[in-house]
């Protein structure tokens, strides 16, 4: 029989990864190629066979293809997914499969509609060795399964990796932690109840920890990009314990229960197993894998959202236009730190004609600081205690040289600032601020535009009852974004 016919859409890592074993491979074959840049299609197809083509329509649709693999970034996966659909070619598509399940169920009525084959490449349960835990597990091999601990966690979130853009649905969970709650899913079956806290930063999410709750037991789940804990899934039960080693390629596996069994095996052309069970499945008429079932496809991503849902983790391509864009007022003002803070405050008074509109002074930080960790039902920060020997002593001075907008002075002990626009000029510049009406929207907006990574700190109350959000720009740069309110110091004074 001849070679499985494959076009490859996106030429990436994981599309040179898996095509270094099907350009070897007896069953399949690379025959199309598309990219979004052609030179780079050019070049793929140069080293691993097929076509370049200039228009992913005529990588479809191009002589001698069977199926059609998507190896885009997962915030592309839906609308190649549809145009494959729409072309009545069936799809491999690489995992996340889509941004949320929503998008996923819908895509598999399109596809059933159509009558048009659709899986996912989960190349994990294309493994002889993840099959062979699921028999354990299925024939009771270790008795009643009293706990399950997963890790799969490395620090390769770096620079400008893809896995810290959230526009490309960077972090953890859809990269390697869908790896976990998928070999759960498919030992255990979907949870009872989920439980995840995460460690999400500028859009996208470092880590988490995800309790899955089943009858009887727990699965406890530890993802990272930016943690080094290593690859391992232990299952225990009453009789016994499996041990799998980096368990998403797994190699081998051990059994110690009602019996002791080793499995080993290699995860060597496993990328070619999976190519060649789906282009046996397309062949045999199949609309619908067996292997990796739409159903189990759509579980899983029913789990990371309820993850997500639960870290308030929302990617920009998920949000709505706001039908009013939110525009930056002005600037609020610009912060100074002093090396005396009564000279500079006569300084803007005196000599530059401003007015003082409103103090406070470190008591008012410290407690702050204090009612902010009561709330959490925390201790205060330990830098609290100095800071109580100096409570009358000023930290802030807003001065103000027009309605609304003004010098910020700071005086902070033995301390300045890295950012300085000069090291050896006495200014000592910290940041500036932004006004803006409704600072809810405008931080919607930001995220709708790629902003997540340049945001610091979140919105919160400040100590002056104005909203704040910190950020900044590309050069590292801090600066505030605030929206007044009735009670803000700077409307109403102190």
């Amino acid at each position: 029989m001849s070679k499985f016919g494959w076009a490859y859409i996106g030429c990436g890592s994981i599309a040179n990864t898996t095509a270094k074993q099907i350009f070897r491979s007896e069953n399949n074959r690379i025959v199309a190629v598309w990219n979004r840049g052609y030179e780079k299609a050019e070049a793929f197809a140069k080293k691993y066979g097929g076509k370049a083509y200039r228009t992913v329509e005529e990588a479809i649709n191009a002589p001698e293809v069977e199926g059609v693999y998507i190896a885009l970034t997962a915030n592309l996966h839906g609308q190649y997914i549809r145009k494959c659909i729409e072309n009545h070619k069936a799809v491999l598509c690489e995992k996340p499969f889509t941004v949320n399940a929503a998008e996923a169920e819908e895509l598999f009525a399109l596809a059933e509609k159509e009558g048009v084959y659709l899986a996912e490449a989960m190349w994990t349960w294309h493994n002889d060795t993840a099959n062979k835990v699921k028999q354990f597990v299925s024939e009771g091999k270790i008795g009643k399964i009293t706990d399950v601990q997963c890790v799969y966690s490395f620090p390769m979130a770096k620079g400008d990796s893809r896995l810290l853009d959230p526009k490309r649905l960077g972090g953890a969970l859809l990269d390697i932690g869908v790896y976990g709650l998928r070999y759960c899913l498919e030992l255990f079956g979907e949870p009872e109840r989920i439980e995840c806290k995460g460690r999400v930063e500028r859009g996208v999410d470092l880590g988490e920890t995800v309790n899955l709750f089943y009858d009887g037991f727990t699965a406890r789940c530890q993802f990272g990009i930016d943690k080094m804990k290593g690859e391992s899934f232990t299952i225990t039960g009453t009789e016994g314990k499996i041990s799998v080693p980096y368990f998403h390629m797994a190699w081998k596996a051990t059994m110690k229960g009602t019996s002791s069994e080793k499995v080993k095996g290699s995860f060597q052309g496993l990328y070619e197993r999976e190519f060649t069970n789906t282009a046996a499945e397309i062949r045999e008429g199949l609309k619908k894998s067996r292997i990796i079932t739409p159903e189990n496809t759509l579980a899983c991503m029913r789990m990371m959202d309820e993850c997500r849902r639960q870290m308030g983790l929302i990617y920009p391509c998920e949000m709505e236009e706001e039908p009013e864009v939110q525009k930056i007022k002005g600037i609020s003002h610009l912060g100074f730190n002093c090396k005396d803070l009564e000279k500079s405050i006569a300084f803007y008074r005196d000599i530059l004609g401003c007015t003082e509109k409103f103090t406070m002074t470190y008591g008012d930080m410290v407690n702050d600081l204090k009612k902010k960790a009561a709330e959490k039902g925390e201790k205060p920060p330990f830098y609290v205690k100095p800071m109580e020997k100096m409570s009358s002593v000023k930290w802030s001075v807003y001065m103000s040289w027009s309605e609304n907008t003004f010098i910020e002075l700071f005086y902070i002990p033995r301390a300045r600032r890295s950012r300085v626009p000069n090291p050896a000029d006495d200014l000592n510049y910290t940041h500036y601020s932004l006004e803006v009406s409704d600072l809810q929207a405008f931080r919607r907006q930001v995220l709708r535009r790629g902003g997540a990574p340049y945001i610091d700190r979140d919105i919160e109350m400040g100590l002056d009852n104005t909203w704040v959000m910190w950020m900044h720009d590309p050069d590292g740069n801090p600066f505030e974004i605030m929206e007044y309110t009735p009670t803000s110091f700077q409307v109403i004074g102190r």
